[in-house]
């Protein structure tokens, strides 16, 4: 069924302007067969990414608090305005996890000499034991959930996946810098 719906509403079509109401009805409808799955993956993962967790320090922390602990660790003197690049959030959004991160005792700032208005972030030794557990659980966790995929998809598609993923995303990172708000 999916492939009849890539090859009648995808591959040998094209929408136009000003299509007939029951067309575009008939055409969400099949599309939605395909990209609803991805919509409910980006629910799912979403809701996953800010779940509190204890990554094995006894706290409990978000995906993304302790991503950007790690960036921080893995990448001494890195700043607010390269981490806000990197993770396409913006610098206010990034101070915000920094500021708890530096309350909780991971980080510290320090002033560039150069540029009173510039910081660089650095890690304490208490982030050290707290960045090792949250990468030794992100070990197990990738390792476990790609094992659970590979009980129904070869690896070739789970590499061709990853390859639809890294296309997809540089996709979407093209169109919203297009539409970023001035």
């Amino acid at each position: 069924m999916l492939n009849d719906i890539y090859k009648n509403e995808i591959i040998n079509a094209w929408v136009e302007d000003n299509e007939p109401i029951d067309l575009i009805e008939k055409r969400y409808k099949n599309i939605s067969n395909i990209v609803d799955r991805m919509y409910d993956f980006v629910l799912s993962f979403s809701y996953y990414y800010t779940v509190r967790r204890d990554y094995g320090t006894g706290k409990k922390y978000t995906m993304i608090e302790m991503h950007i602990l790690t960036d921080i660790y893995d990448n001494e003197n890195i700043t607010v305005s390269a981490l806000a690049k990197k993770w396409n959030r913006t610098s206010s959004a990034i101070s915000q996890i920094v500021h708890r991160l530096i309350k909780w005792g991971l980080v510290y700032k320090e002033v560039n000499e150069a540029d009173g208005k510039v910081f660089f972030l650095h890690t304490t030794e208490k982030a050290k034991k707290t960045v090792l557990s949250h990468k030794a659980y992100d070990n197990r966790d990738n390792i476990k959930t790609r094992k659970k995929l590979l009980e129904t998809f070869t690896v070739d598609e789970m590499v061709a996946f990853d390859k639809i993923l890294k296309a997809y995303t540089d996709i979407l990172e093209k169109n919203n810098s297009k539409n970023k708000p001035l």
